[in-house]
């Protein structure tokens, strides 16, 4: 059943209610589960230092669902591009707010990578701005109808399945550390990895990542959060 903006718009009340109660246990290194229904989970390792994410990937069989993952953090907490790339997009709509979308130009296979920033409190960069991985892009807010009042990031990667056609992919399936091993920006990192991987869009309170002895596991983590459209 397709929904209405005035169903949305209750999700997203509820949600930020749950938000508002302590639904999120602690403020980094916890990731929700994903929604009992989605078919193609994936075990997320989240460093202990790495913001928490309240919200997974879901996507319903008619394409719409909650098309990328939700990360929780202060108002003002600066966003970060997760991969190099141009700027195609910086502007406010009412339902998202402010959001920021960057190109990563294409891969071998010729198709390109999109992520999208949305819910933004600023804007740092403009249409046509080249933009490095890690460098600020925004700062992270509430914005927009569907964000509830909660402050925080939702975070998309959308892949061409065909030239000028994409298809929103689940964000845990292309850190740079691999499927599920969400990944902290190194500002230290020399090389490049091959093929487009991403970085976490916000900093890690350490700044770096941790060894995997330092990651916590969230496979059993708390029942997901109720499925919110934003």
């Amino acid at each position: 059943m397709p929904q209405t903006p005035r169903m949305l718009a209750a999700t997203a009340a509820l949600s930020s209610l749950l938000l508002s109660a302590g639904c999120v246990p602690q403020e980094s290194g916890w990731a929700t589960s994903y929604l009992p229904d989605h078919n193609a989970k994936i075990p997320v390792i989240m460093p202990q230092s790495a913001p928490s994410i309240s919200q997974q990937f879901y996507r319903d069989p008619d394409g719409s669902g909650h098309l990328g993952i939700d990360i929780v953090d202060r108002i003002g907490t600066p966003v970060l591009a997760a991969a190099g790339g141009q700027v195609t997009g910086s502007y406010f709509e009412p339902a998202y707010g402010n959001r920021v979308t960057i190109d990563h130009g294409p891969g071998p296979d010729g198709l390109r990578d999109i992520t999208v920033y949305k819910h933004l409190n600023s804007r740092k960069v403009s249409k046509g701005d080249r933009v490095e991985r890690g460098e600020m892009i925004a700062t992270l807010g509430n914005t927009g109808a569907l964000a509830g009042g909660i402050p925080h990031l939702h975070f998309e990667v959308h892949r061409e399945v065909r030239p000028n056609v994409t298809r929103a992919i689940d964000p845990q399936r292309i850190w740079v550390g691999g499927v599920g091993q969400v990944s902290c920006f190194d500002p230290a990192a020399t090389t490049e990895p091959d093929g487009f991987r991403t970085t976490y869009p916000v900093p890690c309170r350490s700044g770096a990542n941790r060894s995997p002895d330092a990651a916590q596991d969230n496979r059993k983590g708390l029942a997901s959060l109720v499925k919110s459209p934003s």
